[in-house]
C-alpha cells in the first residue's frame, strides 16, 4: 500500500475483472499499514497467526480460519498480534457488486465471521488464480459474487440511523484531517494547526482521531514522515540528514529516535551505500 495515498481508488488492469486477490504475510513490527479507506469491499481470511483490524473505531481480532470483513469506506488498518500472520485478502469492486443490484456501500456486514463454506470459497479463488485454467476469471467473479450474496443473506448488521450519522460525522472529520496531513506533513504542522484547519477544538479532535484510527495524531504524523524518509533513503539519492529535512524533521537526533521507534531500526540501516556521504545517525 502507498502510505501517502490514504484513499485507495483501486484501479484494475482489466476493467472486466474488478477483483483483487493476494496472499499477505505480515510481520509483527510493521507500520506501513496506516489508516486508509476505499469504496471496495475488503475481506480477509486468516491462514495462521492472529490479525487485528480497527475499522471505523471498531476493533476486531481473528485467528486461523476466521474471516474479517472491512466494509465500504471504513477507515481501517491491519496489524498482526502474532510474530507473523498470513491471510488471503480479497477486494471486490463496489461497482461490480452494483451490477447485481447489491450496493456494498449501503449495507454493513458483520465484521468477524467463522464460516466453513465462506472459507472454502477463498480456497477456490486461490486455486483458480494459481492454476489459471480456461475461464478462470469468470469462475473467480462467480465465486466472489457467491461470497457477497452469502454475506447479504447471513451477515448483514442493522445500525440505527442516529448512531450511523454520528459515526459518519466523526469519520468525515478524520478523513479531512488525514488529507490535510497528507498534503502538509513536510511542513511544520501541529495538532493545533490541524484542528484549526478542520474547525474543531484540538481536545475533541485528538479524542476522535484516536477513537477512529487507533493512533494518536502525533504518532500518525511521525509514521507518515518516517515512511517518506524511508522511501527517500532507499532511493539511494539522499543521505540521512537530507531525508529527515525533506520529511519534515528539523532535528536529526529526534528523527533517528522517532525512526527507530516506528520503523524498527535506525535510518542508516535503510540508507543505500551510494547516499552515505559520511553522514551518521
Amino acid at each position: 500500500m502507498n502510505t501517502n495515498n490514504f484513499y485507495e481508488p483501486h484501479t484494475h488492469k482489466d476493467p472486466s475483472f474488478p477483483i483483487i486477490f493476494h496472499l499477505d504475510t505480515m510481520q509483527k513490527y510493521q507500520s506501513n499499514f496506516l489508516p486508509h479507506w476505499h469504496e471496495s469491499l475488503e475481506i480477509l481470511y486468516i491462514l495462521h497467526g492472529t490479525i487485528n483490524v480497527l475499522a471505523d473505531a471498531a476493533s476486531v481480532t481473528a485467528g486461523k480460519d476466521e474471516i474479517i470483513v472491512i466494509n465500504s469506506n471504513n477507515v481501517h488498518y491491519i496489524q498482526t498480534l502474532a510474530e507473523e500472520s498470513q491471510y488471503y485478502c480479497l477486494i471486490i469492486d463496489r461497482k461490480f457488486c452494483e451490477e447485481f443490484n447489491l450496493d456494498t456501500g449501503e449495507v454493513v456486514f458483520q465484521r468477524q465471521i467463522q464460516d466453513h463454506e465462506l472459507g472454502e470459497k477463498f480456497k477456490i479463488i486461490n486455486e483458480e488464480f494459481h492454476l489459471r485454467k480456461s475461464l478462470y476469471k469468470a469462475k473467480i467473479k462467480a465465486t466472489a459474487m457467491d461470497l457477497v450474496i452469502s454475506l447479504y443473506r447471513n451477515y448483514t448488521v442493522a445500525e440505527s440511523s442516529l448512531s450511523r450519522q454520528i459515526k459518519s460525522d466523526k469519520i468525515e472529520i478524520i478523513k479531512k484531517a488525514i488529507r490535510y496531513i497528507q498534503s502538509n506533513y513536510t511542513q511544520e504542522i501541529t495538532i493545533t494547526s490541524i484542528s484549526a484547519e478542520i474547525g474543531i477544538s484540538k481536545y475533541y479532535f485528538c479524542r476522535i482521531f484516536k477513537e477512529i484510527t487507533g493512533y494518536t495524531t502525533v504518532s500518525f504524523l511521525n509514521i507518515v514522515k518516517c515512511n517518506n524518509a524511508k522511501k527517500l533513503l532507499q532511493s539511494g539519492k539522499y543521505g540521512v540528514e537530507e531525508a529527515a529535512l525533506m520529511s519534515g524533521f528539523d532535528n536529526l537526533s529526534y528523527f533517528s529516535k522517532t525512526y527507530k521507534k516506528h520503523m524498527g531500526n535506525l535510518p542508516s540501516s535503510d540508507l543505500l551505500p551510494s547516499a552515505t556521504r559520511g553522514i551518521s545517525d
